[in-house]
């Protein structure tokens, strides 16, 4: 076989990323707190796609309270290498994501966003750590990352003032 048809097959197979939480379902499956306000709604900036909108009240004495938690409609993610989605804060500001693997050890990741457009987001499982501001009593800690069975994934704003982001589908990519 020649070499210029092995590039062109292989090119040919993309593989599909895991949808973690899409936002197609509305709010089905997506929770937060009472003042954290959830809708589903288009942009212009991703097309073809329902995002999630969240308005966010200033932080509180409550650390989860801007929390914003997605139960995942695929739960073993074991098949990618990265979670990925583009995220639009109105202002310039950080977002956390976190999710609980199969031994019980919540892991967190801190992105830093511009602000006013589109930013792709992409976590890769190699570069997360153990949350260190908690983790669960029952967590195995010291045990390897293990993304086989990943319940929901959550995320927050974490900047000092209200605000409003939007959030397209959270993937696993290869």
């Amino acid at each position: 076989m020649r070499l210029d048809a092995v590039v062109l097959a292989a090119a040919s197979f993309v593989q599909p990323a895991l949808v973690i939480h899409s936002f197609d379902g509305a709010l089905g499956g997506v929770r937060a707190a009472p003042d954290v306000r959830l809708s589903v709604g288009r942009d212009a900036g991703v097309s073809n796609e329902t995002v999630l909108i969240v308005d966010y009240p200033a932080p509180t004495g409550n650390p989860a309270g801007r929390d914003v938690q997605c139960d995942a409609q695929a739960t073993d993610w074991s098949g990618g290498r990265a979670i990925a989605f583009r995220v639009k804060s109105a202002q310039p500001s950080r977002i956390s994501v976190s999710f609980i693997d199969r031994n019980r050890v919540v892991y967190t990741s801190w992105t830093d966003l511009k602000g006013g457009e589109w930013e792709q987001v992409r976590i890769p499982f190699e570069t997360l750590r153990p949350n260190p501001y908690f983790q669960p009593p029952d967590a195995k800690m010291g045990a390897p990352i293990d993304v086989s069975d990943v319940k929901f994934i959550a995320f927050a704003p974490q900047d000092a003032a209200a605000g409003r982001l939007q959030i397209s589908a959270l993937t696993v990519s290869p």
